[in-house]
C-alpha cells in the first residue's frame, strides 16, 4: 500500500510540474519577441541605392537592433593565388527596436558612415525607401 501511495504521489507531482511548465511557456512574458528582419526588396521596382553587390539588412532581435552591411566578394587580381574580398559590417542599437533604429540611422549621417565606411552625401534614405520588412 505504501509503494502505491509514493507511486501516485510522483505521478501527481511530475503532471502538477508539466502543467505548470507549459502555463509558464504560454505566458506572454515568457514567450520570445518575433524577429524582424528588413531587407532590399526588388519588387518595388527601383535600383538598390548600394549597387548590385551591396545591401544592407536590418535585424530586430531581442529588443536589440542591427544593421548588417553586406558587399559581395570581389576578385583580387594576382599572379600568385586567385583571391576574392568581402565586406561585412554590423551596427547594433541595444535595447531599440526597429522603427527608432530606422530614425536614428535617418537623423545621424555618422551612423551609416560608419556602417557602409565611408561618407555618402545622401545618407541612409535612399536605402532605407527600399526596404521591405517583415513580419
Amino acid at each position: 500500500m505504501e509503494e502505491r501511495l509514493t507511486v501516485n504521489i510522483t505521478i501527481k507531482a511530475a503532471i502538477a510540474t508539466t502543467t505548470a511548465l507549459s502555463l509558464l511557456a504560454l505566458s506572454p512574458s515568457a514567450r520570445a519577441e518575433p524577429t524582424r528582419t528588413c531587407q532590399f526588396n526588388p519588387d518595388l521596382g527601383v535600383p538598390n541605392p548600394l549597387g548590385m553587390r551591396a545591401y544592407i539588412t536590418i535585424t530586430q532581435e531581442d529588443g536589440n537592433t542591427s544593421f548588417l552591411y553586406e558587399q559581395f566578394p570581389a576578385n583580387i587580381l594576382s599572379a600568385q593565388v586567385p583571391a576574392t574580398i568581402a565586406t561585412n559590417r554590423l551596427l547594433t542599437f541595444y535595447k531599440t527596436g526597429l522603427e527608432a533604429a530606422r530614425l536614428l540611422m535617418l537623423q545621424n549621417p555618422d551612423f551609416y558612415t560608419e556602417l557602409v565606411g565611408y561618407p555618402d552625401p545622401e545618407g541612409f534614405a535612399p536605402v532605407n525607401a527600399v526596404l521591405t520588412c517583415t513580419p
